[in-house]
């Protein structure tokens, strides 16, 4: 087959990621024709629009069970295989709890703009996962990336919210900067963009400077998209001055989308000098992530900020998978596994503190929980169970997560004193993180007799939570349909 038709072949194998990007953009255009008014209109739209884009999440997931991974589509701007049918269902999965979490809670007054970004920024990462050239790869991450702007300043007027935004806009571009000088010297190293081409540049005995020069710069740029060290600072400033339905979704989109591309550009056999430079510096950043990013959270005293601190922790958990997955060849099932896990106890956690701040009560202080289970009762038990999967203690999908990349980090064992290291640092790790989020927990139950119960209850985040807990509970026993 020629380009062209490599081209199609690929954009028919893309029909999910297509049928989300369209209706991204139906549902922008849609904002054109509905009208605002009183309260009750209002209530309307949110419903229209809330429907609108869990049909859509819908059609792309029906859309899935028409294809077959084809043997050979290695010229074209996608390849299917296992790894892109992942990140599709990590797509939806989080996309879906995302528009039950934003069902309530969005900005009235752009309501049409709110679905329609988030919508296209779930279609982005399909895009991401199956890409087959640098071209592509850069064209899913801006998908995901351009509408965050969009929604930063949207969700929140008020000064905190246009910091927010402000500050992951230049930050943004700062990385995107980086990222595209370093896919500009792979494609001057291999001739190609191409990412099979690029592999065998990767895979050689000999690889030029210039090769490790572009993926360190390459890892830069995704670097602030997992905020991980040093290119997290703008986390716990936007997380704490945006809305909580936007901060669920930069805790987990842009998360996946970064790593997702650091799996399609490092998910090869790299050669003998690409490995060592690169393995140490990923063993180094993850280090650095896990200890700043539990120190730093152990330190707050506000709940949004601690938040983006253990977002950053678990970017470091996941770094050191994909440095397993880089030193071993191996599947990446496990960093899927933990990212699906990740998506269920974090979403479920910002869609308990939704409901709870939906209905009265305040959630910017972690003393705010103070004897929230008196108030909420259904709210509180949800989040405390997504905080024991955070800790990764037995009977939640975050044991097993963890555990995991324990055991890919340490399977050499004493042969491998590096990875061992690494592998009790991240046991280390793990004991600092439960400490903290045992904190937030015991906040939950502490006993008083004068709290106004909280009576305003909205269904979508009820249900939101309900099904983050469920999958928590169940992907214990099947960790690997995670």
């Amino acid at each position: 087959m020629d380009t062209l038709e490599f081209t199609i072949a690929s954009l028919k194998l893309m029909l999910p990621a297509i049928v989300l990007i369209v209706g991204g953009c139906l549902l922008l255009c849609s904002g054109l024709i509905m009208k605002s008014g009183d309260q009750h209109r209002v209530h309307d739209n949110r419903n229209a629009l809330g429907a609108l884009s869990m049909l859509f999440i819908a059609l792309a997931g029906f859309a899935m069970s028409f294809r077959e991974i084809p043997a050979d589509l290695g010229s074209g701007l996608f390849r299917l295989d296992e790894s892109a049918i992942a990140s599709e269902r990590l797509a939806l999965i989080g996309g879906a709890i995302l528009v039950l979490i934003s069902w309530s809670t969005a900005p009235k007054r752009f309501l049409a703009e709110y679905y329609g970004c988030l919508v296209i920024m779930l279609g982005g990462i399909p895009l991401v996962g199956a890409a087959n050239d640098l071209v592509s790869l850069f064209l899913g991450l801006e998908l995901v990336s351009i509408p965050t702007y969009i929604l930063l300043g949207i969700v929140k007027r008020d000064n905190l919210g246009m910091e927010a935004a402000i500050k992951y806009f230049l930050m943004s571009a700062f990385s995107a900067a980086f990222f595209m000088l370093g896919l500009s010297y792979l494609f001057g190293t291999s001739g190609s963009t191409n990412l099979q081409v690029i592999y065998q540049t990767l895979g050689s005995e000999t690889a030029s400077k210039l090769t490790i020069v572009a993926l360190l710069f390459v890892l830069c740029g995704l670097a602030f998209r997992i905020t991980a060290v040093p290119f997290h600072f703008y986390a716990p400033d936007v997380f704490e001055g945006t809305s909580l339905s936007m901060a669920s979704a930069m805790a987990y989109l842009p998360k996946v989308a970064g790593f997702v591309a650091l799996i399609r550009l490092l998910g090869t056999q790299l050669g003998p000098d690409v490995m060592s430079a690169v393995v140490p510096i990923l063993l180094a950043c993850s280090a650095l992530t896990m200890i700043i990013g539990n120190f730093m959270a152990a330190a707050q005293a506000n709940l949004r900020r601690l938040l983006a601190y253990s977002s950053v922790a678990h970017s470091g958990y996941l770094l050191l998978a994909l440095a397993a997955l880089v030193r071993n060849n191996a599947e990446p099932v496990v960093l899927y596994s933990y990212l699906a896990a990740y998506a269920a106890m974090t979403l479920g956690f910002f869609a308990c503190l939704a409901e709870i701040e939906s209905a009265g009560g305040k959630t910017i202080m972690i003393a705010d929980l103070s004897g929230m289970f008196y108030r909420r009762p259904a709210a509180s038990i949800g989040m405390a169970i997504c905080l024991l999967s955070m800790i990764g203690l037995p009977l939640t999908a975050g044991f097993w997560a963890k555990f995991l990349v324990f055991m890919s980090t340490t399977a050499a064992g004493m042969e491998d004193p590096i990875s061992l290291g690494m592998g009790i640092l991240m046991a280390v790790n793990a004991v600092i993180a439960a400490a903290y989020y045992w904190r937030v927990m015991s906040k939950l139950f502490e006993s008083s007799d004068a709290y106004v119960p909280l009576r305003v209850f909205r269904p979508s985040l009820f249900l939101a939570y309900t099904i983050c807990v469920v999958l928590t509970l169940v992907w214990f026993f099947v960790p690997y349909a995670m």
